[in-house]
């Protein structure tokens, strides 16, 4: 998957250094879908289905309620 990194990172990323602010990189899904939810980077799409399929993958799951509190 093909991403634009947004903010600045140390270390490596896919045993290579980490890219540079505005860089596009292709990279696993997984871990491209990581770096989207945790918003430093930005999918790049190269047509419009792609854009609606990486939009629908990238969102986080909502979790209901949950349960409800104990009253004493």
């Amino acid at each position: 998957m093909k991403i634009k990194i947004l903010e600045d990172g140390s270390g490596l990323l896919d045993n290579k250094p980490f890219p540079s602010v505005g860089e596009e990189v292709e990279l696993p899904t997984g871990l491209a879908l990581s770096l989207i939810n945790d918003k430093r980077a930005e999918a790049v799409a190269e047509n419009a289905a792609e854009t609606r399929e990486t939009a629908a993958a990238a969102a986080p799951e909502k979790r209901g309620p949950g349960r409800p509190r104990k009253t004493t």
